[in-house]
Order: structure tokens, then sequence, then C-alpha cells
């Protein structure tokens, strides 16, 4: 299945936001053996290859002085950007480091909330005995509805929390904060151990979101629990995790640069434009 339209490829994404990665518009000057990477045409013009999207980009060689090259070095010793696999595993991995910072924010304010209820800075219990009282109240005198019954039990059982059930749920939020703060960071910057953090801490959870789901069927609760399925089984089969389809070995492999190379001639450039006649 494609994620995006036929003619749209990840690294032209990447390149719109990132820039092209263009080695040969920094070269003093170019050689003939140069020419997979950058040609300079008789008028002055240099058209460079980047090396993430393939496109051409035409510009001119560099001001005396200011070329990052006098030529070009060779292709093994240049900055080569990701491209196919690799980047879309890096974008898959930065997308999961953001649900999983998202994740880390709703725990850290839930386990401030249920701090300031556990030190009595906040007297939740009679907050929500109060407003469930109210609402007993109206629900009397216009009649039963669902909404309110629900509303009405899940308040009641707000004001009936113990005080060593609010303090073991602040602890449990503030655990979770900081796990997936550094499930977060860690994939973001790519780091292996992340990766299993992540699938070790996924994989425990989905216990307690299957329990939910059983109690109560709702969109949100099947939409986390089809969310986390898909980062657990991407993690463990995609990145080969615990040795999975070659393990860490198999996912690094190089790019075959010969074969990305493999067409020499650029495309045929612009014409200059004409010089207006006065």
């Amino acid at each position: 299945m494609r994620l995006l339209p036929r003619n749209l490829h990840l690294e032209t994404l990447v390149c719109a936001v990132r820039g092209h990665v263009t080695p040969a518009a920094g070269a003093a000057r170019l050689r003939a053996e140069d020419r997979e990477l950058g040609v300079d045409l008789p008028d002055g013009r240099r058209v460079a290859r980047c090396l993430r999207c393939d496109v051409w980009v035409e510009g001119f060689a560099p001001a005396p002085g200011a070329a990052a090259y006098d030529v070009l070095p060779p292709l093994a010793d240049l900055d080569r950007p990701r491209r196919g696999r690799p980047l879309r595993d890096a974008v898959v991995l930065r997308l999961i480091a953001v649900d999983r910072a998202v994740h880390s924010v709703v725990f850290g304010l839930l386990g401030v909330a249920l701090l300031f209820v556990d030190f009595k800075w906040f007297d939740l219990q009679s907050f929500a005995k109060d407003a469930a009282d109210r609402l007993d109240g109206v629900a009397n005198n216009t009649g039963p509805h669902a909404s309110h019954d629900v509303l009405s039990r899940e308040l009641h059982r707000i004001a009936d929390l113990h005080r060593g059930t609010v303090t073991t749920l602040a602890i449990t939020a503030l655990a979770y904060f900081v796990i997936e703060g550094v499930e977060a960071v860690g994939l973001w910057i790519e780091r292996r151990w992340a990766e299993y953090l992540t699938v070790v801490a996924t994989a425990g959870f989905l216990p307690f979101e299957i329990h939910e789901l059983a109690d109560r069927v709702t969109v949100l609760r099947v939409g986390a629990l089809v969310v986390n399925v898909a980062i657990l089984v991407y993690l463990v089969y995609s990145k080969r995790l615990f040795g999975l389809r070659g393990g860490a070995a198999a996912v690094h492999e190089q790019i075959d640069w010969t074969k990305v190379l493999a067409p020499p001639t650029p495309p045929e450039p612009a014409p200059p434009h004409p010089t207006p006649v006065r």
C-alpha cells in the first residue's frame, strides 16, 4: 500500500523541507568523471544532482574562494543522505516519537493533577460528590437520561476514591510520564535501545487496553489499541528486533550507490533567457 501518490516520493517531501543535497554545486571545477553528479554547461551554468531525490538543480559554479572542494572527492567520502527504505524508517520513527511525546505530556499533566489531590491542595472528592449530587438533582427534575447516568456514575466513582488509590494513580502516571518521555527522545535520535523500550512498554500496556475495551467499547479505545498494535508490529518486524529477519546487522544494510547513480546523463537544461534589446 502506498502512503503517497505515485508521482510524489518521500525524498521529494524531505528535500522540500530540508533542501537538496548537491555536492557537485560546491566544487570549484567538475571533471568528466563527475558527470553522474554534476555538469558544467558552455554558457557558464551548472546542473548538479541531488543525492536524495535525484532532481537536477540548475545554478552556477561557486565564486573563487567560496568552493567547498577544489574537485569532488570520491562518492564514499561525501555526506550521502538517506533515501528509500532507510529514509522511510527514519520518518516513521519520528512519527512514533511524536506520539510518545504526546502521551508523556498527558501522563505528566495527569500525574501533577493527582498530586494536587493527594496532597489536599484540591479536594477532588468533595468537588466530584457535589457535582454528582447536583447532576442527580437535575436528572430527577428533567427525567432520566443515559448521559446523566454515565456522568453521575463516573463522578461517584471519583468521589469514592481512597487516598491510597490516588497516590498509586499519581505514581503510575508520573512513571509513565518518564518512560514515554525517554521513549520519545530515544526514538527521535534513533537509538536502538529506545525501540526495545517502546516495544516492551507498549506490550506491557496492551493487557490494560484490552481489559478496558472488554469493559466498554469506544472509538477512542479501539483506535488506541490499533495504533499501539501497529507500532508494536512495525518495530519488531521492520526494525528486526530480537534477532528477527537478520537482526541489527540487516537493519544497517548500505544503499548500493552504484545502482542509484546508474543513469549518468542529466536532463537537457533549459536554454538561457534572451537578453532584452533596449
